[in-house]
C-alpha cells in the first residue's frame, strides 16, 4: 500500500468516527435523565438515573447494550469503561418499544461517588449512625444523614444508592415514621433502590419480629416487610438482655462466614433470621449456627440485613478486623448494585 493510500484511508477513517459521533448526537436528545450521576470504578462505569414510571434501562456505550432484566423506576446499570469515552446513550422501554432516549456528555457532568442515606432520626443510635457513616466513607462511599421529613418524597429518596437503618430500637423508629414514609420507603427499594439493616434496622424490615419470645407484627408497625421471614432476639446463648434495663451492654461474638472464616463481631441484642426462600446467609452466629446476615432481592431492589453491628470494632485482632471490612465492602457494593 502507498502512501496515498494510507493517507485516503485514514482521512476515511477520522470522517467514518466524525459520522459516527454525529449520528449519536443528533439521534438522540442532548441532555441527561432525572437524577443521572455516574461513577467509575476500575475499569468499570457505574451509571444511575430515575424514570417517572417503571421502564427497563438500557445503557449504550461504545456501541454495545446493557440493558435491565425487569422494569424500575430507579436504574442502575454498569458497562465497561475506558478513558477517552464521552458519550454514552440511555434508553428506557416498555414492552420492548422504547419510550425516552437520552445522549450523555460526560464530559459535561462531574464523575460521582456512591451515596447512602443513614437514617438518624427516632429510634436510631447516635453511635451506631455515627459509626456507619465513617465505615462507608472509608469504602470511598459518601453519606447523608436521613430524619423522617427526608422519607416524605419518594423521587427524592431515588437520588440515593441505598438506605441504611443502623441499630437502636426499632419500635422507636416505627412509632418517629408515619405510614406513607414508611410506604415511599418500601417502594424505593421496590423500585430499585436498596436497604441495609442494622440489628434494630433489621427487626424493622422484617415481616414479623419476636423479642423475648413475643411475636410482633403488623398490629405492632412491622409493616416495611422488606423480608419474609422473622428477625429472632435476643441471643441468650451470646448475651441476656433484660428488658427493663435502660442499657444493654454490648458482647463480642464470632461468626462464621460463608467462606469458611471466622470473625470476630459486636452483638447488641439483634436477631438471627429464620430460613425463606431467595435469602442468601452471608454468615451464621457460631454459638447458635443460625442465619446472622443475610442478602436477598426485593422486587427490583437489593436487601442487606444484620443481626450483629458490623461497624463496631470488637479490637479482638486488627488483622481480623481488616479482612472482615474486606469481605463486608463486598456486600457493600453488592447492595448499592456494583
Amino acid at each position: 500500500m502507498n502512501i496515498r493510500k494510507i493517507v485516503v484511508f485514514g482521512i476515511v477513517i477520522i470522517l467514518g468516527v466524525a459520522l459516527l459521533g454525529y449520528l449519536v448526537t443528533t439521534l438522540n436528545p442532548q441532555g441527561k435523565p432525572p437524577n443521572f450521576r455516574y461513577t467509575i470504578i476500575d475499569d468499570k462505569i457505574f451509571v444511575r438515573w430515575t424514570s417517572n414510571k417503571s421502564t427497563v434501562g438500557v445503557l449504550e456505550i461504545n456501541g454495545k447494550e446493557y440493558k435491565e432484566d425487569s422494569p424500575r423506576m430507579l436504574h442502575k446499570l454498569i458497562a465497561p469503561y475506558t478513558n477517552g469515552t464521552k458519550h454514552i446513550i440511555i434508553k428506557e422501554r416498555i414492552n420492548n418499544k422504547e419510550s425516552a432516549s437520552y445522549c450523555v456528555d460526560l464530559t459535561q457532568y462531574p464523575i460521582s461517588k456512591i451515596l447512602a442515606g443513614i437514617y438518624a432520626g427516632y429510634g436510631a443510635d447516635t453511635g451506631s449512625y455515627r459509626k456507619m457513616s465513617v465505615l462507608l466513607a472509608d469504602f470511598g462511599v459518601d453519606t447523608q444523614f436521613l430524619i423522617p421529613k427526608d422519607l416524605d418524597s419518594l423521587y427524592d429518596l431515588f437520588k440515593l444508592d441505598f438506605i441504611v437503618f443502623p441499630g437502636g430500637r426499632a419500635d422507636h423508629m416505627i412509632s418517629g415514621l408515619s405510614l406513607d414514609q414508611i410506604e415511599n420507603l418500601r417502594k424505593y427499594v421496590a423500585q430499585g433502590g436498596a436497604y441495609i439493616g442494622i440489628c434494630a434496622g433489621a427487626y424493622f424490615a422484617s415481616n414479623y419480629t419476636v423479642w423475648q419470645g413475643v411475636k410482633y407484627g403488623d398490629e405492632a408497625g412491622y409493616v416495611l416487610d422488606l423480608y419474609y421471614g422473622e428477625a429472632v432476639g435476643p441471643i441468650k446463648e451470646i448475651g441476656d438482655y433484660d428488658t427493663g434495663l435502660i442499657y444493654n451492654p454490648q458482647y463480642p461474638t464470632n461468626v462464621t462466614w460463608y467462606d469458611g472464616e471466622i470473625f470476630n463481631v459486636t452483638y447488641w441484642g439483634g436477631p438471627y433470621f429464620t430460613p425463606v426462600d431467595n435469602v442468601i446467609v452471608i454468615a451464621e452466629y457460631e454459638k447458635v449456627n443460625k442465619p446472622a446476615a443475610i442478602k436477598f432481592y426485593y422486587d427490583s431492589g437489593r436487601v442487606l440485613l444484620f443481626g450483629f453491628h458490623p461497624e463496631f470494632d470488637t479490637h479482638y485482632s486488627q488483622e481480623n478486623r481488616m479482612q472482615f471490612l474486606k469481605m463486608l465492602e463486598i456486600e457493600i457494593l453488592w447492595v448499592a448494585g456494583v
